[in-house]
């Protein structure tokens, strides 16, 4: 089973909500995969939620939960495989010693599309990759091992753990489930069986 981390966000009446990108799930179910909403209302809780899934996804958003960090050290300090998407990889960077910058060109209504240099990748070797964006903020540095690089930090690995993978991209999007999509989310499967 795959938890997927809620993410704060605005209902159309404008109250707060925890919300689980449909995208998600979407790309989920082409693996007939389940998988659960982890609402970040209480550490203790969450861990224990946490602990009954064989993988984490942190997807992107805009908002952050006060148990955010807690609970990315959590999935790493007990090697539970995680694979951080957009504001999902940011803060797995941020965790450990990064830096995060404005960016004013990775962010488009439409599909904003450029390439990413990928370099001695666990799962892509050494290739250039085209991938899409939507974020605002870009990562500069990290402690984590750089694996993608634009302009900003594009893909961070940690090959000490069973998966811990953050991608700046949306990999999820299905207009963008092309073959390096389905690469990665075929190794994120894989480290969870």
């Amino acid at each position: 089973m795959i938890g997927i981390l809620g993410r704060l966000d605005k209902t159309p009446s404008n109250k707060d909500a925890y919300i689980i990108y449909k995208s998600i799930t979407d790309m989920l179910d082409k693996y007939d995969i389940t998988y659960i909403g982890i609402i970040p209302n209480s550490i203790n809780k969450i861990k224990d939620v946490i602990d009954m899934c064989d993988g984490i996804i942190l997807s992107g958003g805009d908002k952050e939960s006060i148990y955010d960090y807690e609970i990315i050290k959590y999935i790493y300090d007990n090697n539970i495989p995680c694979l951080g998407i957009c504001m999902g990889m940011q803060q797995m960077c941020m965790l450990y010693g990064g830096k995060l910058k404005k960016v004013d060109n990775h962010y488009s209504n439409d599909i904003y599309l450029h390439d990413v240099n990928i370099t001695n990748s666990k799962i892509y070797g050494n290739k250039k990759i085209k991938v899409n964006s939507r974020h605002h903020d870009g990562i500069v540095k990290t402690d984590l091992y750089v694996t993608g690089i634009s302009d900003v930090i594009e893909m961070v690995e940690d090959n000490h753990k069973k998966f811990f993978v953050g991608v700046e991209w949306h990999p999820e999007d299905l207009y963008m489930f092309d073959e390096d999509a389905k690469k990665l989310i075929n190794m994120f499967i894989k480290s969870i069986k």
